[in-house]
């Protein structure tokens, strides 16, 4: 059979045609998989930020928790010792001799506590507990070693803002007050503020102030760290 042009061209046009529809139907397919992949991370972004949010206000919850427990305690706290202090007052014989390094502690609401710590400054006034775990840092702060005595007393917080969350904006010369569960009080004044490694426990320890009041920063990877001495009013 001779050549024919006329089929020739009829099947190319079949065949373009087909090409086009072909190419046609990848774009449409491409164009889908985009809007799909676009869907799922636009829900995904959602999701995050949804479960950011829930996460914020459960961390609100917990610090205005937090805040009203110790509140409570501190309320407690401060009336059975301007009541010891009364008591003192009318009969010193009633005062214990404690052993090196320990402090007077009262057992209250199941808790044992060592006295109070007030940072006018920054709007701090908190029960302090004679120790530490995660639990306790939950209901207010806690001592972590040393004692008044022997000019080493060192107490952490959570860094709930209703806690010791405000830490960071304290500046040398400002005033800490501790008053102790017989009604003494003990003045110091901020000298120094620093941020330390997570794990600079000798550091913590070993710094030469007299009192320390330390945070967690909101990492966890970091301790805000605030050194004091004593001053006589």
């Amino acid at each position: 059979r001779g050549y024919s042009p006329h089929v020739h061209t009829a099947g190319s046009r079949r065949f373009a045609g087909t090409a086009r529809h072909c190419g046609l139907a990848l774009q449409t397919g491409e164009k889908r998989m985009r809007k799909a992949r676009g869907i799922v991370l636009i829900s995904l972004g959602l999701l995050l930020i949804g479960l950011s949010g829930s996460m914020w206000v459960q961390n609100v919850q917990q610090d205005v928790q937090a805040g009203q427990s110790a509140q409570i305690l501190l309320a407690d706290l401060e009336r059975e010792i301007g009541y010891k202090k009364i008591v003192l007052e009318y009969d010193t014989a009633v005062v214990e001799e404690l052993p090196t390094g320990e402090m007077p502690q009262l057992t209250l609401n199941g808790y044992d506590l060592i006295g109070t710590v007030r940072v006018p400054d920054v709007g701090i006034k908190l029960p302090v507990l004679n120790t530490w775990n995660y639990d306790l840092l939950k209901m207010s702060a806690c001592r972590y070693s040393g004692s008044v005595s022997e000019g080493n007393l060192i107490l952490l917080g959570h860094n709930y803002k209703a806690h010791f969350g405000r830490l960071s904006e304290l500046q040398s010369g400002d005033v800490v007050v501790f008053t102790d569960v017989s009604g003494t009080t003990h003045h110091y004044e901020v000298v120094l503020l620093e941020t330390l490694p997570k794990n600079a426990t000798k550091e913590m320890i070993t710094s030469g102030f007299d009192l320390s009041l330390y945070t967690c920063t909101l990492d966890g990877g970091s301790r805000v760290t605030v050194r004091c001495n004593s001053v006589t009013k």
